[in-house]
């Protein structure tokens, strides 16, 4: 997140101000105000045919190492849902199609500040899995069979995902 000191409309010398019950920071001369906004995140809780998750192990940090979820930040002029198969597809070379949306979170990150995590879940019908220089591996895993991923937003959102799935009736 940038840190304003002087306002980017007139270049004056930002103050802070209580405003709409929030500490902001605020032009005295021209009235601009930094509202603190989310990064939008997308993250893809992807399954092929057979129901096996993919999971991927990160090559950068944020959680350098670490066994995750496909995602990444939205771009300029797309939609959620756009930005999540964008990801997929530069990640790891799948093309994929939006079942449902598994829920939005909030969390807040060391690197990058306050994230607004928006997580889909993903059916993949085909397509050769090749992973690009973000990642060290992927593959897809029966549930049982997934590598421990330890980023707690990533658990909750397969928790989520899991808890939502259909149970016939018994």
């Amino acid at each position: 997140m940038h840190t304003y000191n002087y306002c980017p409309v007139c270049g004056s010398p930002l103050q802070t101000a209580e405003i709409e019950y929030r500490k902001r920071k605020i032009c005295p001369s021209c009235s601009w105000i930094h509202y603190e906004n989310p990064l939008p995140v997308t993250v893809a809780y992807t399954e092929n045919l057979s129901g096996e998750l993919l999971v991927v192990r990160r090559a950068h940090e944020p959680a350098y190492n670490e066994w995750s979820l496909p995602g990444g930040f939205l771009e300029s002029g797309e939609t959620p849902q756009e930005g999540c198969l964008r990801e997929l597809l530069e990640e790891t070379s799948l093309l994929g199609k939006i079942d449902r949306l598994i829920g939005a979170y909030h969390r807040e990150s060391k690197m990058y500040g306050s994230l607004l995590v928006i997580a889909y879940k993903v059916i993949v019908a085909e397509g050769l899995l090749r992973i690009n220089h973000e990642l060290y591996e992927a593959d897809f895993y029966p549930h049982e069979g997934i590598p421990q991923i330890n980023i707690p937003l990533h658990q909750k959102i397969i928790e989520d995902a899991r808890n939502h799935e259909y149970q016939p009736p018994v």
